[in-house]
């Protein structure tokens, strides 16, 4: 009797059997249902990569990824993956099958026309994928995830606080923000270090983001803020949905840091927001607003690009002076349209890295976009819809006035006495053994963009900063 009692399994190891056979009927019934759908669109003639039945498109994105950065955009992949397999005509698309590590089916669309149709002639819902990239970073709904009615209203009831009237009445305070960016800029230059101009101007853009949103001065750029702190550890604690990494994507203690930078984002914010009320009780005078924090990553870069472009004597520093001037404003302006183009700030599917819709698409060339001769070769109006780094449509982005703002700002305020030297090669040589065998380049660019809550040049963007003189020459 005994003998047979000890062979019976006890209630945890049924239980645990059950769990785990439940757990594969329901992995294998989802991926079942996955792969029976796309082997239907394939059997139609729907554009997409070698499908496979059992991995999907899995095994047409890894030789891709293999030839990328491990810390590259995925969306770069797709963009490669588009072009491999995009039509003559060069208007298509194409499907990919990525289940389990993308929730749901992908269309990548691989034109500016289709894009147009997409974004602009049809107001398509957002997807619920979003919720899983959005809520750790804005705490619940928001204009990213919205849809329907409740969009529109939110949407109407944000549009007066980035007006472009409202925009250019912060003038003062994106200035004042940007003398302090100004200062940290000649201490460096003062020091002659290697530092992270993208972490240096992560902070400047939370400075700014809290002048223009809650009318109040951070001081992150030179001391500890909660909502900063607390706002960039929670987009280092974020995870993509596609996130290949099992042990980055489901680690444990995730949750619980990410809900204590919420508690600490809510507690700050909630604070400032019971101050500005009391202020619009005396005083009924105080629009509060919400920004975006895409200029991070266009500062950085516009900062690089003037460097190349000075690098090859086609611009001059000079150039820029009087600084004020609407002439000056105006070439900026292009420079900043160019830079974009090859870095837009949100994702890597809105590169314009086509030679179809931009002739010597790699290369950085402004002069482009004040060419107003259709037969030119670097014409631009023939390309329709084809720059949308900030989007196009209902949905565009809300934040790009003030974002265009800052950056012209900033240019202006730094280009004439800062060169900035990006050290990329001192980087690597002083992490020789940690990036050793690695791919460090797309498309021959070391500070191709990665995804970080936003999209940022790889390893911080490291560089030294030197001092111009009059003439324009730069002092070590």
């Amino acid at each position: 009797m005994s003998d047979t009692a000890a062979i019976i399994p006890g209630p945890a190891i049924l239980t645990w059997l059950v769990v785990s056979l439940t757990t594969l009927a329901y992995i294998f019934l989802k991926g079942y249902q996955r792969r029976a759908s796309f082997n239907r669109l394939r059997r139609q003639g729907l554009p997409m990569p070698p499908w496979n039945p059992f991995l999907g498109h899995l095994l047409a994105l890894s030789p891709v990824l293999a030839k990328l950065p491990s810390d590259t955009q995925q969306p770069g992949a797709f963009e490669i993956l588009c072009k491999s397999h995009e039509k003559k005509d060069g208007e298509s698309l194409i499907y990919l099958d990525l289940w389990p590590f993308a929730a749901d089916p992908l269309l990548v669309i691989c034109s500016p026309t289709l894009a147009v149709q997409a974004c602009q002639d049809h107001d398509l819902p957002r997807p619920e994928i979003l919720h899983k990239f959005f809520d750790p970073l804005a705490g619940g709904d928001n204009l990213f995830t919205m849809n329907g009615p409740e969009w529109k209203r939110s949407r109407a009831l944000f549009n007066p606080g980035f007006s472009s009237s409202y925009i250019l009445q912060q003038f003062g305070q994106v200035v004042d923000e940007a003398a302090v960016y100004a200062s940290k800029l000649r201490e460096h230059s003062r020091q002659g270090d290697l530092f992270s101009l993208d972490k240096m101007t992560c902070w400047y853009t939370m400075d700014i983001i809290g002048a223009v949103t809650l009318n109040s001065r951070l001081h992150s750029q030179t001391r500890f803020n909660p909502l900063a702190s607390a706002m960039r550890r929670q987009i280092r604690w974020h995870v993509l949905d596609n996130e290949f990494n099992l042990l980055v994507r489901w680690n444990p203690a995730r949750p619980i840091f990410q809900a204590y930078n919420n508690w600490q984002m809510n507690r700050y914010i909630s604070r400032e927001l019971d101050k500005r009320y009391a202020e619009w009780i005396d005083d009924q005078d105080i629009t509060v607003a919400i920004s975006s924090s895409r200029s991070i990553i266009d500062i950085v870069l516009a900062e690089y690009m003037a460097q190349q472009q000075q690098n090859t004597k086609t611009t001059r520093p000079k150039e820029l002076d009087p600084a004020f001037k609407k002439w000056a404003f105006a070439q900026i302006h292009v420079f900043i349209k160019e830079t974009l183009r090859l870095f837009p700030p949100g994702s890597a599917f809105r590169r314009g890295q086509k030679d179809k819709y931009w002739p010597h698409a790699l290369d950085f060339k402004p002069e482009r976009w004040l060419i107003t001769d259709p037969e030119d070769h670097l014409y631009t109006g023939r390309v329709k819809g084809g720059w949308r780094p900030f989007e196009h449509g209902p949905r565009d982005c809300i934040g790009q006035t003030l974002a265009i703002l800052d950056l012209k700002v900033t240019l202006v305020m730094t280009v004439r006495e800062f060169y900035v030297l990006s050290t990329y090669d001192e980087w690597d040589l002083l992490h020789a053994k940690e990036i050793r065998g690695k791919i460090k380049h797309v498309n021959g660019e070391r500070a191709y963009q990665i995804q970080s809550g936003g999209v940022h040049p790889a390893d911080g963007f490291p560089c030294r900063v030197r001092m111009r003189t009059e003439e324009g020459i730069v002092r070590s």
